[in-house]
C-alpha cells in the first residue's frame, strides 16, 4: 500500500477545511456571491385605482384583487323602486346598476356582487349601500347579479343600491384582498 506524503495530506486537509470555512483566511480577498432576485409568481398590470364607466368594457384581468374578467356597466338608473316592496331606501334613493362580465380565467365565481358597495359624495364621504341585502329583498325574479359564471363564462345581472341623492360615484371594495382594493363606478351625466 502506498502512503501519501505528509505534505499532500496536510494540503488536502487544509483545502477541505478552507472549503467549509465561513470566513477567508487572513490576507485572502473574497468577493460577495451575487444573489439572484426571485422572480415574482404573479405580475399585476396595475395597482392604480380602477374606474368603470357606463358602456365601456374594462379588462380587470391583471389588476390586483379584482375579478379576472372583462366587466361592463351596462346602465345606471337613479330613483329606482324596489319591485317587491321589501325595502325602502334609508340613505335617500335606490340606484339600479346593471353589469355584465366575461371571465378570463377558470374561476367558478364572479365576486363583484359581494364586494362592499357604497356611494361617495363630492367631499369624498362614503356611505355603505347595503347591496346584498337590498338586492336580495327587492330582486326576486332572477334578475339579480349572478355570482356564478354560466357555461360560456359570462355573468350578468342587476344590483340595487341604497345610496344618498346625487352621489358623485359608486364604489365597490374587495375586502378579501389585503390591502383592500376599490373600484369606482362613475355616475352618468345628469
Amino acid at each position: 500500500m502506498r502512503a501519501f506524503p505528509t505534505s499532500l495530506a496536510v494540503l488536502a486537509s487544509a483545502t477541505l477545511l478552507a472549503g467549509c470555512a465561513t470566513t477567508a483566511p487572513p490576507g485572502v480577498e473574497t468577493s460577495a456571491v451575487p444573489t439572484e432576485t426571485p422572480t415574482p409568481t404573479v405580475t399585476w398590470r396595475s395597482e392604480a385605482p380602477v374606474t368603470l364607466q357606463v358602456g365601456k368594457a374594462v379588462d380587470l384581468t391583471q389588476t390586483r384583487g379584482l375579478s379576472k374578467a372583462v366587466v361592463t356597466v351596462e346602465s345606471i338608473q337613479e330613483n329606482a323602486t324596489c319591485p317587491t316592496g321589501g325595502a325602502t331606501p334609508k340613505n335617500g334613493q335606490f340606484v339600479v346598476v346593471k353589469l355584465s362580465a366575461q371571465r378570463t380565467d377558470n374561476s367558478e365565481m364572479f365576486q363583484l356582487g359581494v364586494y362592499d358597495w357604497g356611494a361617495v359624495d363630492n367631499a369624498g364621504h362614503r356611505t355603505p349601500a347595503n347591496a346584498g341585502l337590498v338586492t336580495g329583498l327587492c330582486l326576486t325574479d332572477g334578475s339579480a347579479l349572478k355570482g356564478a359564471w354560466d357555461a360560456s363564462g359570462r355573468a350578468a345581472g342587476t344590483l340595487l343600491l341604497d345610496v344618498p341623492t346625487n352621489p358623485a360615484a359608486l364604489v365597490a371594495t374587495n375586502t378579501m384582498a389585503t390591502p383592500n382594493v376599490t373600484l369606482t363606478v362613475e355616475m352618468p351625466a345628469r
